[in-house]
């Protein structure tokens, strides 16, 4: 209903009436044709869907019909019109300032009638059959969402890596440490973005600076959507042990309904993650491999699962803890709104790290179950606020 009334081509008396969606006046239950059919076009307001149903929308975008105006001119007089009210005729002296009614023949009247206003703007091309991420990242892979201009979005990760998901009384796991994390990211441009990310003191402290670039874009017709990032992260409040890392985020819609994603990372000075901020470590090279999907199940609700894998065997730290011995996976199911400005996905993953170069480090770091037995609990909110 927020979406119909939102437009600016809904009819203004039916913005408040469930009776638009659904077979009940009251709202909820069984959806009428045109509720069925606005759940097929995604929660959209589609030009096909306006001429499909022109009883719910207005002609113009003022929302005036197009036709003949009750208003005419006195012919030879330029002070006088006639108005037609009710089925009478008043004329109206603007010199004078007076109103009286017509009775008897009419005069000589010169009818005007409205033209609708010439649109130059192109017709707008049809949406096309791509999907929508509605979050900036999947489960920790980046998804390649363009960022508009302007708009600011906050992106929230909660993970709980020392938890057991078996323990029923302890939630599965939610009772457990939490590591939560927190950033921003702004459009400068419809193409470019900035943000900023922080994790806790568990995972050193890291706070991110990056950058991207929407170099290609399903949604303006490109074969596939492509983002470049660079980030600059620091422990210990960006103090020490820094790191950069390189990446692309390639994503391929398979129609509008699901989405595969290819991410590969380089990071210049990584260290393995480390719960003691201010420790100083030698920085290596890591190599990693990101591949991801995501499917709707219905028009708001998609499941999600990713692997991360490090290439090289200097980043996988075979001397610390367990090592990286396997790649970081994650499975997880998404909600997204009604207005999709706000998402919800409750995820599962044997990593701690949500940072670029931490999301490819397994709990083996931590001498912890790294296989799909050690999946943990977590979930992520994404919300654009403006």
């Amino acid at each position: 209903m927020k979406i119909y009334a939102a437009n600016p081509f809904s009819r203004p008396e039916l913005r408040s009436k469930c009776s638009v969606c659904h077979v009940n006046p009251q709202g909820g239950g069984e959806r009428n044709a045109f509720g069925k059919a606005f759940i097929n076009a995604g929660f959209e307001i589609t030009p096909d869907l306006r001429k499909q149903f022109p009883d719910r929308f207005v002609t113009d975008e003022g929302g005036q019909q197009v036709g003949k105006l009750p208003v005419s001119f006195v012919e030879g007089s330029d002070a006088e019109a006639i108005v037609e009210m009710n089925g009478r005729r008043y004329v109206i002296n603007t010199r004078t300032k007076s109103v009286k009614e017509l009775e008897g023949a009419p005069e000589k009247t010169i009818a005007v009638t409205s033209v609708k206003p010439k649109d130059d703007k192109p017709a707008p091309a049809p949406a096309p059959d791509v999907y929508r991420p509605v979050d900036v990242r999947l489960i920790n892979l980046p998804t390649a969402m363009p960022i508009a201009k302007g708009s600011l979005w906050t992106d929230f990760t909660h993970r709980f890596p020392f938890s057991d998901p078996t323990d029923a009384a302890g939630i599965f796991g939610l009772d457990s440490l939490a590591l939560p994390s927190f950033g921003f990211t702004y459009g400068l441009t419809d193409r470019i973005h900035i943000g900023a990310y922080r994790s806790p003191g568990d995972v050193g402290r890291p706070i991110l600076f990056y950058a991207g670039a929407s170099l290609l874009n399903e949604q303006k017709g490109d074969p596939i959507s492509l983002m470049a990032r660079v980030g600059l992260e620091g422990r210990d409040n960006f103090k020490r042990n820094f790191t950069t890392s390189f990446e692309f985020s390639f994503a391929r819609s398979i129609t509008r309904h699901a989405q595969i994603y290819v991410v590969p990372t380089i990071s210049v000075g990584d260290r393995p993650i480390n719960s003691d901020p201010k420790s100083n470590l030698p920085g290596e090279t890591a190599f990693a491999l990101g591949i991801g999907a995501a499917v709707n199940i219905r028009p708001s609700v998609a499941l999600m699962a990713e692997a991360n894998y490090r290439l090289n065997e200097a980043g996988r730290y075979p001397g610390v803890g367990l090592g990286i011995r396997r790649p970081v996976v994650g499975f997880g199911i998404q909600k997204a709104s009604a207005s999709r400005k706000h998402a919800f996905s409750l995820t599962f993953t044997n990593g701690p790290g949500t940072t670029f170069s931490q999301r490819s480090q397994t709990r083996g770091i931590f001498f912890a179950d790294d296989t799909l037995h050690g999946l943990t609990i977590g979930f992520n909110l994404s919300r654009r606020l403006f």
